[in-house]
C-alpha cells in the first residue's frame, strides 16, 4: 500500500517538473550566484554593467568601448569541470528555449558551481539546426524530454574564475 502511494506522489512530482518548465526554487538557488560571478569577471575585463530590473530576459547587459554586449548565464551542478579537457562530454548542451533571443546576438555562459569554471559560446554559433537534439532528462529536479543545442566543445571558450 505504501509503495503505490509513493509512486503516485512521484508521478505527481514529475508532472510538475517537466524540463522546459520554469522552477522558481531552482532559479532562487542558482541564478544570482552565477550572474554575480560573471558580472565580477566582466568588470575585471573592462565592461561596464548596465543596471536593469529582472525581466526574465537576457541576464546581463554590458558596455565596452561604446558597444553593447548581452550575456545569458546558466549555473550547472553535478558534473564538475575546470576546462575543456576535464569536461566529460564531447558537446556542450545549451537550452533550446533560449533561442527565442536569437535575433539579438548574445554570449551564452554556463558556469560550474563546484569549480567556478565556465564555458561560453556565442548565440550565432549555438542555434543552428545541425546542433538541435531532443534529450531525455532525469535529474533531481526535472524529468522528461527537452530540446538542446549540442555544440562541439571545440567551438566553445573555456575559462576559470
Amino acid at each position: 500500500m505504501f509503495i503505490i502511494h509513493f509512486k503516485k506522489l512521484s508521478m505527481a512530482y514529475i508532472k510538475k517538473t517537466k524540463p522546459s518548465k520554469f522552477r522558481q526554487d531552482s532559479y532562487n538557488r542558482h541564478n544570482e550566484w552565477g550572474i554575480s560571478r560573471i558580472k565580477t569577471l566582466l568588470k575585471k575585463k573592462g565592461y561596464n554593467i548596465i543596471q536593469k530590473e529582472e525581466d526574465f530576459g537576457i541576464d546581463i547587459k554590458a558596455d565596452k568601448n561604446g558597444l553593447i554586449y548581452l550575456f545569458e548565464v546558466e549555473t550547472k551542478t553535478g558534473y564538475p569541470f575546470k576546462d575543456k579537457k576535464s569536461f566529460k562530454f564531447e558537446t556542450v548542451s545549451f537550452l533550446a528555449r533560449k533561442s527565442k533571443w536569437v535575433s539579438t546576438p548574445f554570449w551564452y555562459i554556463i558556469i560550474c558551481k563546484e569549480t567556478e569554471s565556465l564555458v561560453c559560446c556565442n548565440s550565432d554559433v549555438i542555434f543552428k539546426e545541425k546542433y538541435k537534439e531532443k534529450i531525455a532528462i532525469n535529474s533531481y529536479e526535472r524529468k522528461g524530454v527537452d530540446e538542446f543545442y549540442r555544440v562541439p566543445k571545440d567551438l566553445c571558450y573555456w575559462h576559470q574564475l
